[in-house]
């Protein structure tokens, strides 16, 4: 059984759900999520949760905003030690980042963050703000050093851990319940956005994180076509990246297949190591 922590989406942890891959349990276990931060985010400085009882959070969306600013992940995972983190970067693609002082920022997540009375009462239409959106060049130019620090941080907390970037993409067409394809754009279902902007950010990123550590594994099912699409029936919902059933098959058996690579006293040194912490 391989421990699995995700600093991502759901676009990663579907996979890791038994609606979507029925036994995956039998080879991973995911231990630990770090959901929808950006890595701007998480190479910043540690805050304290900003959520408050008025807020009126689940505890799933408490903790996505809280975890965001008090960055208790990179102590998870020095306890936990999982054998493999798997990193997408939806948040950097889709939210962007708040300024809250200079040089420290934290993720402008709409569908939580906004919601706060923090939020409302101390960044709306205050803090600035940094989008692939508004200035890509000068997200990309940070997300870089943003990332530097990232790796640097996994390296010194989980040094035996294996890092999976999953190289997710934005797709432009889906399958209505005629499984006909129709432009997800036009749906009226998602917020607009320009597909091909996000989708070359998210390349260049992929791109800057593969040439900083050699030994990162890919996991990336479109490689340059577009093999995948959403479609009106996925559990979550149309959006652009839930993706089409069998795309979390074919995950899964590219991640076994990253798995069975390693040796198995590599596996064991890892196991000795998670023991001795």
């Amino acid at each position: 059984m391989r421990k699995i922590a995700i600093l991502g989406s759901s676009a990663t942890r579907h996979n890791f759900n038994t609606i979507f891959n029925p036994n995956y349990k039998k080879k991973f276990e995911c231990v630990l999520m770090q959901n929808q931060s950006s890595i701007i985010s998480m190479a910043s400085a540690k805050r304290p949760n900003p959520v408050i009882k008025e807020d009126d959070f689940n505890k799933y969306d408490e903790e996505s905003v809280s975890t965001d600013f008090t960055k208790t992940f990179f102590d998870d995972l020095s306890k936990i030690q999982p054998d493999t983190i798997i990193i997408d970067l939806f948040a950097d693609a889709h939210f962007g980042v708040i300024e809250v002082e200079p040089g420290e920022y934290i993720t402008d997540n709409r569908w939580k963050l906004w919601r706060t009375t923090y939020y409302k009462n101390e960044l709306k239409d205050k803090a600035p703000k940094l989008t692939i959106d508004t200035d890509k060049d000068h997200y990309l130019e940070v997300f870089k050093k943003s990332w530097d620090i990232v790796l640097k941080k996994i390296k010194e907390v989980a040094p035996k851990s294996k890092i999976v970037l999953h190289e997710i993409q934005n797709v432009k067409e889906y399958y209505n319940f005629d499984d006909k394809k129709y432009n997800l754009i036009n749906s009226g279902k998602v917020m607009k956005i320009d597909t091909d902007l996000y989708n070359q950010a998210l390349q260049e990123m992929h791109a800057y994180i593969e040439k900083s550590d050699k030994a990162i594994q890919v996991i990336n099912l479109f490689d340059g076509r577009e093999l995948y699409l959403s479609f009106d029936e996925h559990p979550w919902g149309l959006f652009y990246v839930h993706y089409t059933m069998d795309y979390y098959v074919s995950f899964l058996e590219k991640l076994i297949a990253i798995e069975k690579k390693e040796s198995w006293f590599d596996h064991l040194k890892r196991k000795s190591y998670r023991k001795s912490k």
